[in-house]
C-alpha cells in the first residue's frame, strides 16, 4: 500500500511539474530591424519636395511640440520646402527659393496647397549619406547658414525605416488609406534636459499644376 501511495505521489508531482512548464510563456523573439533598400529610397526621394508637418522633442516622459515651443519654426517650415538631391544614397538637402501656402480650393480631401519656386534651389547645409549598418539614410548638418540660423553643425540623424511611406505618384498618394510621410530622428544632449530625441515628420509635395510655358513656379499639394 505504501509503495502504491509513493507511486501515485510521484505521478502527481510529475504531472504538476509538466503543467507548470506548459504555463511558462515562451520568450518572444525580438523583431528583426527594418532595413531599407538604398536605391529604392534614393529613387523615391530624388528631386522630390517635402513639407515638414511636425517636429517633436522627447526627454524622458515629456514630449514637446517644437512648433509651439518656438513659433518661428513653423514660419520656416511654411516658407522653405525641402528638396532631396540624392543618387545612390548620397547627396544633400536643398530647399526651394520661395514657397507660399494658399487656401486649398482646388484639391479634394484634407490637403494643403502651395506655390513653389521651381527655378531656384538653395543649400540647407545638410548632407545625405547611406548607413549600411542601419539600412537607412543618414543626414548630417555641416554648417549654419543665414537661411537656417537654428541649424547647428555636426548633428547627425537618420531616416526612421519604419516610418518610410513615400508614393511615387500624386494619384497613389491621393487614394492611399495612409497618406505618405517619413520621419527623421536625431538624438542630442541638452545642457538642461540631458539626453533628448527629436522626431521630424515630413510629407511629400506633388506638383499638380503649372501654367504652359511657366518656368519659375508651380502649384503643389500635400495630402494630410
Amino acid at each position: 500500500m505504501k509503495r502504491l501511495l509513493s507511486i501515485i505521489c510521484l505521478v502527481m508531482l510529475a504531472v504538476w511539474q509538466l503543467s507548470c512548464s506548459k504555463d511558462k510563456p515562451e520568450p518572444v523573439p525580438e523583431p528583426e530591424p527594418i532595413k531599407l533598400d538604398r536605391d529604392s529610397v534614393s529613387s523615391l526621394l530624388a528631386r522630390r519636395s517635402f513639407y515638414i508637418t511636425d517636429a517633436w522633442r522627447l526627454a524622458g516622459n515629456d514630449s514637446v511640440d517644437m512648433f509651439k515651443e518656438d513659433t518661428l519654426l513653423r514660419l520656416y517650415a511654411n516658407a522653405a520646402a525641402l528638396n532631396f538631391y540624392i543618387e545612390k544614397g548620397s547627396g544633400e538637402i536643398m530647399f526651394h527659393g520661395g514657397a507660399s501656402q494658399f487656401p486649398n480650393t482646388e484639391m479634394p480631401g484634407n490637403a494643403l496647397t502651395f506655390n513653389l519656386n521651381i527655378r531656384i534651389f538653395l543649400p540647407t547645409q545638410m548632407k545625405l549619406k547611406w548607413d549600411d549598418d542601419k539600412g537607412t539614410l543618414g543626414v548630417e548638418t555641416v554648417a549654419t547658414t543665414s537661411y537656417f540660423p537654428m541649424i547647428v553643425p555636426g548633428k547627425k540623424g537618420y531616416l526612421d525605416p519604419a516610418s518610410f511611406n513615400v508614393k511615387m505618384s500624386m494619384e497613389q498618394a491621393k487614394t492611399a488609406a495612409v497618406k505618405p510621410s517619413m520621419r527623421f530622428i536625431y538624438e542630442d544632449e541638452d545642457p538642461k534636459l540631458g539626453k533628448v530625441t527629436y522626431k521630424i515628420t515630413m510629407k511629400p509635395m506633388y506638383q499638380y499644376y503649372r501654367e504652359p510655358g511657366q518656368q519659375a513656379s508651380a502649384k503643389y499639394v500635400v495630402f494630410l
